[in-house]
């Protein structure tokens, strides 16, 4: 049985889905012109009257039967229906209405997210939420949330690192929505990273719940905890952590501890947004252990050349060698 134009356009407009008010009037004047459309919309509109509302369970079939009972017992109904038309227009009707009814659950369902907050390579920055919430987002991160957060929860979506200072609120609880996993909080301090294949969540105050998407698993971490997870291979860690080196990016500090310098490429080229390349393989063993803090890139090159005795040749645009110091 095939579904018309006109009846997803009567359907439309008894859902209020008829958005434009070009698209109101074009079918308010299709209306006074189209006999047919007018009685078919009537016909639409005596069966939307009996349909249950959307918070009701959908019971497709029982409804059906329920509109069908209620228009046969109408003792002073002026139109009659052939029994084969009501079948049809019944079961089309209850199919549109339905789609209608899931589709506007799963509308309610889903957050809203209409601000995204993108952060590139050199970039950190920093968010207040509509709560009062402060975020900052670390480089090659993401963050969505709503304009407005509803009455009953706070969702934010985020890829990458982010950094979260919660406002309390018992009466909604915040979540954190990411890729294979959830964090639930009502006021705290933590960190998220999902870059890598070991995700992590590290809490600095308060108390989280952590839902594992594909395992089912549901995790309490209390401050200085940190939940560490391998997507690939399972492994799932809860273990102590240091709470000034996790979150140091947060106030703009590049830390790297007790790592080669070709370890360090990675973080480096993230914090300032360049490229840094090492072309000598000793050079690429020498390890580091330094914080540079409100360093720009010049003064953290002067500084990576004295601490590792190297020499940083410039090769392009925000693109430099790492060569030996006696390198000319």
């Amino acid at each position: 049985m095939d579904i018309s134009k006109e009846d997803i356009k009567c359907a439309r407009k008894l859902s209020g889905e008829l958005g434009t008010d070009q698209e109101q009037s074009m079918f308010e004047v299709n209306l006074l012109l189209d006999d047919s459309l007018r009685e078919r919309f009537q016909d639409y509109k005596l069966v939307w009257d009996c349909y249950p509302k959307p918070s009701l369970p959908l019971r497709k079939e029982h409804f059906a039967k329920r509109v069908r009972e209620e228009i046969s017992q109408e003792p002073n109904s002026k139109r009659i229906f052939p029994n084969s038309k009501m079948k049809t227009l019944v079961a089309v009707a209850a199919a549109i209405l339905v789609g209608f009814v899931v589709h506007w659950s799963i509308q309610d369902n889903e957050p809203k997210y209409t601000n995204h907050i993108i952060a590139l390579k050199g970039e950190r920055k920093q968010v207040t939420l509509p709560d009062g919430s402060q975020i900052t987002v670390n480089a090659n991160s993401e963050l969505k949330y709503p304009e407005v957060f509803t009455e009953a929860k706070r969702d934010v979506w985020m890829q990458g690192e982010v950094y979260f200072d919660i406002m309390k609120d018992a009466g909604r609880p915040f979540t954190v929505k990411a890729n294979g996993f959830e964090v639930q909080v009502l006021g705290t301090k933590f960190n998220v990273n999902t870059k890598g294949k070991a995700k992590t969540v590290s809490l600095e105050s308060g108390k989280v719940q952590v839902s594992l998407e594909d395992s089912g698993d549901k995790i309490q971490l209390r401050p200085k905890e940190e939940l560490s997870w391998n997507a690939e291979t399972g492994e799932v860690v809860k273990r102590n952590f240091d709470v000034s080196k996790t979150t140091a990016w947060k106030d703009n500090i590049l830390l790297l501890h007790d790592l080669t310098l070709e370890e360090a490429l990675l973080a480096i080229n993230e914090f300032y947004g360049a490229e840094f390349m090492v072309s000598d393989s000793v050079v690429a063993n020498k390890r580091v252990s330094a914080a540079f803090e409100d360093q720009d890139l010049d003064q953290f090159i002067q500084t990576l050349e004295f601490i590792a005795d190297v020499k940083i040749i410039k090769i392009g645009p925000k693109k430099f060698s790492i060569a030996p110091s006696d390198e000319k």
